[in-house]
């Protein structure tokens, strides 16, 4: 992602926070409130259009402009306004999320932004009419070439800032931005003679004055020499034309006094690039050295290579101003735009004036194909190879003559593109050269295109098909979701049986939108705040690191005459001194890594209003504690559990209006999250008033399911009867929805739960509402785990389930249909062996090491070897081909390099009795 977009994307996430937690308030009677709104709607304008995000430009324009006639009392407020600006912000947060997940910038369905703009709009009081009417606010520059053609070595110097390849039209949105102009002054030479000094009035804009050229004439120079006409020195004999990037509000303000004598000509590398001046039409072979510059070389090294091809063409030429212009502006280009240079570089050996490419934010939206000339057909059937294994387990030859590929998406695509780059190609076919590398493209790929003819003669062939596949794919694609399936059949060879298959590869076309999708979307960004007291206190500690580890080399040298208590003593304090410092270090990173819960719930606000308006509920929500901190990994585990517990309350617990009147309710519902610290655990709390779970028919569902059995249900309490809505499979929905009926949801929360070490609780009381509470972690980067040892191999348990170490006889073992169980303190526990992780020779003769373990409210006893202590370890998950695994949670390295392996409780239980099956009783 470019760095600029990056951090576009990362403060637009702050503001727009911002505006979420005060929008509602701004009908108040905080006029600062309001300020701050408007202050953070106007950052998030000139951030989008400093990174070329037109939609979120666009939106934010208009809502600003309705937050600034609030702010000067223009009109009233008035309750559709906060509905408008939800609308409007909710709208850029979705753009902001398309842009994060595609790293890139995506554009707003036309139809949702019209409708946008027309709301905020008629809540100013405007019109489509009136917002039409707008024109251009000053002069245009007749002859543009006059400004063009000017020397520019003044701009040189200039590398802070960038400017847009090609500009957008001029318009009120293009005004309002900041862009860059030539500003000629046109203005009378007394000026100064009136106070009016045009250089004081540029200083005010400060550096966003790029460069100013002036020229005077050879009458004005011998008149200025002679010194007779204007003896005080007042008189403006020079033509100033200033270079200035700002919005023409900033330029205004600053150049007031002039701004009727002033002509603008908006400027972008395209217009600067298109100069015409020198002798043209002489073409310089030399410089087709140049071609494919753009595509090949950073910004930096494009300038090295053209400075080395200025000594090769004669200063008198076009093409010298032409590299000169580059030279110049150079500071001025965006690294991300140094690919639409290729077709400046590519022709300007012709000698002819620089024509932008009228296709180039067509090239710009074409997809990256990072697969050069000579490994296309590799990258290609590399891709085959891989899908094929997945489908056949057996190794199949294919036969060159008749082979069966499936054509992915990824591989449609990659034709797809080469296709439309050797279109974009034949237009520039000059020589038997440049056709034949064109030609040698089509037979790299001409085996995944039957239609293709074995040869083609001219370009115009090559043309007229390329056209016919890409027009053919274009034509195709609909704005909605559309499904291509294509169906090639080859035949397989083995050394005993033809075998014939077929594939089919489905790809889906879809036009990128902001349509709202159910995708993983992250909580928090790459990037995360830190107070500068952390870093400094981080520092000091790295400091102490560094004493101690200075201090092991004299250790070291002084062990020689030190006896084995000695140095047992001095190695002791150094580990104590070390363990003292990391112990800190530790608490200083798990400091930075916790962050406020608020990025949870930050996301709620849009959820419910989304949901509730497509409902038909009118639904309020309240936010508290969301400064509570929790750790970073925790925070995004948290958030799709917390949006199914969101939906589940406002499908089923709030009711409609006209229910919750009839009932005495008031017509709006309330749902409450709250978020506090408990002892080591973070307690989140969703409450709402409405229905409560209907408890009866709750177990009538069950009942009908076959999930329990009457007598089961009989003896749950209350509480246990509302937490049956947790059972996998279980749906009270009448019919299925957007939201729920398809029986998944709560047992996946709850697995999600209890899977990083949490628990959910249900109380519910009819008409009243339903409480979820949900007790989790505040982190699990640090694992404190009961270091055990299994058949010479470590095991670690989580010593949150652990409920004691006993160890026992085997003549205290007891058995119960043939299960063995053992009494500890008055309760029956079930004893587990597991033969395939047991060395049970050492375990013979010698009393039994066990584990209790309290799992879900459930003690298990696990047989082991050894005890060998607590240990706080940072936890690595499994990955590959261990990834899922029922029984391991993850890894972590021991101090003598070794691993153990940790043991996931919940897991234990879940496989306990298929373990029974391999285990021997003694």
């Amino acid at each position: 992602m470019d760095p600029l977009l990056e951090q576009f994307l990362n403060e637009a996430r702050e503001n727009l926070a911002f505006i979420e937690q005060n929008i509602e308030d701004i009908g108040g009677a905080d006029p600062e409130l309001l300020n701050s709104v408007f202050r953070a709607a106007h950052t998030l304008k000139g951030g989008s259009g400093i990174v070329g995000f037109d939609s979120v430009r666009d939106i934010t324009h208009h809502a600003e402009d309705l937050l600034d006639m609030l702010r000067d009392g223009r009109i009233a407020f008035a309750d559709g306004m906060t509905e408008a600006l939800f609308d409007a912000f909710d709208e850029v947060l979705n753009l902001i999320e398309a842009a994060e997940e595609t790293q890139g910038i995506v554009e707003a369905d036309e139809d949702t932004l019209k409708k946008i703009i027309t709301s905020l709009s008629e809540q100013m009081g405007k019109d489509a009419e009136a917002v039409a009417s707008w024109e251009v606010g000053f002069l245009l520059v007749e002859d543009a070439a006059s400004v063009v053609n000017m020397p520019l070595n003044t701009l040189r110097e200039c590398s802070s800032q960038t400017i847009a390849f090609k500009n957008t039209d001029l318009d009120e949105e293009f005004c309002a931005n900041e862009n860059f102009y030539a500003v000629v002054f046109d203005i009378d030479e007394s000026c100064m003679v009136y106070g009016n000094d045009p250089i004081y009035t540029l200083s005010l804009l400060g550096d966003k004055v790029l460069g100013v050229y002036s020229c005077m004439s050879d009458d004005n120079a011998k008149s200025v020499l002679s010194g007779t006409e204007d003896e005080d020195g007042l008189l403006l004999r020079v033509q100033l034309t200033a270079f200035i990037k700002a919005t023409f509000e900033e330029i205004e303000d600053a150049l007031f006094n002039f701004i009727d004598e002033l002509q603008f000509l908006p400027l972008d590398i395209s217009t600067l690039l298109s100069i015409n001046v020198g002798e043209s039409g002489h073409k310089i072979d030399s410089l087709k050295e140049l071609n494919n510059i753009a595509e090949d070389l950073d910004l930096a090294a494009i300038v090295e290579e053209v400075k080395r091809s200025m000594a090769l063409v004669g200063n008198d030429t076009l093409q010298y101003a032409q590299l000169q212009r580059f030279i110049d502006i150079s500071g001025l280009i965006a690294d991300y735009d140094t690919t639409k240079l290729c077709s400046f570089f590519n022709n300007l050996y012709r000698g002819e004036v620089y024509t932008p490419d009228e296709n180039i934010e067509l090239t710009d939206a074409l997809e990256d194909v990072s697969i050069t000339e000579d490994n296309i057909e590799e990258e290609i059937e590399a891709e085959l190879e891989a899908q094929a294994s997945e489908e056949e387990s057996e190794v199949l030859e294919l036969s060159e003559s008749n082979k069966t590929i499936e054509l992915t998406e990824d591989i449609v695509k990659t034709i797809k593109n080469i296709s439309e780059q050797q279109l974009l190609a034949v237009d520039y076919i000059k020589s038997d050269d440049d056709l034949q590398r064109v030609k040698m493209m089509m037979d790299k790929i001409r085996k995944f295109v039957p239609e293709m003819p074995e040869d083609f003669k001219t370009k115009d062939e090559i043309k007229v098909f390329l056209q016919s596949q890409v027009g053919s794919s274009t034509e195709k694609i609909e704005p909605e979701e559309m499904d291509i399936e294509t169906v090639i059949d080859y035949e397989v060879e083995d050394t005993e049986e033809v075998f014939t298959q077929e594939f089919v590869a489905s790809e889906s076309i879809k036009k990128v939108e902001s349509k709202k999708v159910e995708t993983h979307k992250t909580v928090v960004g790459k990037t995360v705040k830190i107070d500068q007291e952390s870093i400094d206190s981080l520092m000091n500690v790295v400091g102490e690191l560094l004493v101690a580890k200075n201090s092991l080399p004299y250790l070291a040298d002084n062990v020689v005459g030190m006896t084995h208590e000695t140095i047992k003593r001095e190695i002791m304090d150094k580990y104590i001194f070390i363990n003292r410092l990391s112990e800190q270090l530790q608490d200083l990173i798990m400091g930075m890594r916790m962050l406020p819960i608020s990025y949870v719930f930050d996301r709620y606000p849009k959820l419910v209003r989304d949901i509730s308006k497509k409902l038909g509920k009118k639904v309020k929500l309240e936010m508290y504690g969301g400064e509570t901190k929790l750790d970073k990994n925790m925070i995004e585990m948290l958030a799709d559990p917390m949006i199914h517990i969101m939906r589940n309350s406002l499908d089923h617990g709030v009711e409609m209006p006209d229910v919750r009147e009839q009932k005495g309710k008031n017509s709006s519902g309330n749902v409450t999250l709250k978020a506090f610290a408990q002892s080591d655990k973070i307690i989140i709390e969703i409450q709402d008033d409405g229905a409560g779970i209907n408890v009866d028919r709750v177990a009538g569902k069950v009942l009908e399911k076959g999930l329990m059995t009457p007598e089961q249900i009989d003896a749950l309490s209350e509480d246990e009867m509302a937490e049956l809505v947790l059972l996998p499979g279980l749906s009270t929905a009448e019919e299925i929805t957007e939201f729920s009926g398809r029986g998944v949801g709560m047992d996946v929360v709850k697995k999600s739960i209890e899977g990083f070490g949490g628990s959910i609780g249900i109380k519910t009381k009819p008409n009243q509402g339903t409480l979820i509470t949900l007790s989790i972690p505040m982190s699990l980067a640090v694992t404190s785990l009961l270091h055990i040892q299994m058949n010479d191999i470590h095991y670690g348990l989580p010593m949150d389930s652990v409920s004691e170490t006993v160890k026992i006889y085997r003549s205290e073992i007891e058995y119960l249909h043939n299960e063995p169980f053992v009494y500890i303190r008055g309760e029956v526990i079930p004893l587990l062996f597991i033969k395939s992780m047991l060395n049970e020779k050492v375990v013979e003769d010698e009393p039994l090491s066990i584990v209790v373990l309290n799992i879900k409210n459930n003690l298990l006893a696990v047989v082991v070897n050894k005890f060998l202590g607590q240990l706080d370890v940072v936890q690595k998950p499994l990955v590959g081909i261990l990834e899922k695994h029922p029984l391991f949670s993850g890894t972590a390295l021991l101090g003598n390099g070794q691993i153990i392996m940790a043991i996931d409780p919940i897991g234990l239980l879940g496989i306990s009795q298929k373990l029974k099956e391999y285990i021997a009783v003694a």
